[in-house]
């Protein structure tokens, strides 16, 4: 009987200390970010195409810029980007980015569109290459992005359905994650890039710098270039197709 009462009476302590304790874990919790220069929200830019499109259908092709012709390619489209790197080749026309944003306390986020910083190119540049495409059937994916027009420096957020809407605004609870992606297009030329993503959290400013691990992301546009498809375990010219 006596373990009965003490344990309705340490109910009822933690019920009264539990709104007290409370709001001072939390204070305690924010200022030992600010202490350790803890940013409120994590947010992390996934870069390789087969963890981007990993889960969907095999509809999203792949175009990339390579010095030269090799004699075969990879059969899934999204593992183009690393098979390619190696071989000094980089995206062509279009550079697909995944951002993944989570908040470690509940946060109003306002994902304004990035800032382009275009990066100077050698004196002939681009230099001589190919453009290698693996062109795939079924549907067109359009997730909600933001739209980067590098040869413009401009950056639109859009809907699935390629029109301009307003910033995304986002209302997450501690732990929880949205995501979204960046296009960036390129129709000629050769560009050398970074973004900064800017954030208004809980109206504290907050800039993340975009990069391709460390490095200035670097896209070709496909005007100008032999373009050669693989089609058949076999490279054809596009002008044959």
């Amino acid at each position: 009987m006596d373990k009965f009462y003490a344990a309705v009476a340490g109910a009822f302590v933690m019920l009264f200390l539990t709104p007290m304790v409370h709001p001072l874990a939390k204070r305690l919790e924010a200022i030992s970010r600010r202490i350790y220069k803890i940013k409120p929200v994590a947010v992390h830019i996934e870069r390789d195409p087969s963890i981007i499109w990993s889960g969907f259908p095999n509809w999203v092709g792949a175009s990339v810029w390579l010095p030269e012709l090799p004699a075969n390619a990879p059969d899934h489209p999204t593992d183009w980007y690393n098979w390619a790197r190696p071989l000094g080749g980089s995206d062509a026309h279009l550079t697909v980015l995944k951002v993944s944003i989570t908040s470690r306390d509940t946060a109003s986020i306002l994902v304004e569109p990035p800032k382009i910083r275009s990066l100077p190119l050698p004196i002939g540049d681009p230099p001589k290459g190919i453009v290698a495409t693996c062109p795939v059937g079924g549907a067109e994916l359009n997730p909600r992005r933001v739209q980067v027009d590098l040869a413009w420096g401009a950056a639109t957020w859009v809907n699935p359905e390629g029109d301009p809407i307003r910033a995304l605004n986002l209302s997450l609870a501690p732990g929880e994650t949205e995501q979204f992606h960046i296009y960036a297009h390129a129709a000629a030329g050769r560009y050398q890039w970074r973004l900064e993503l800017p954030l208004l959290v809980d109206g504290k400013r907050l800039t993340v710098r975009v990069e391709d691990d460390g490095e200035p992301f670097v896209t070709y546009g496909s005007s100008g270039f032999s373009e050669y498809l693989w089609h058949d375990d076999q490279w054809v010219a596009r002008e044959n197709t």
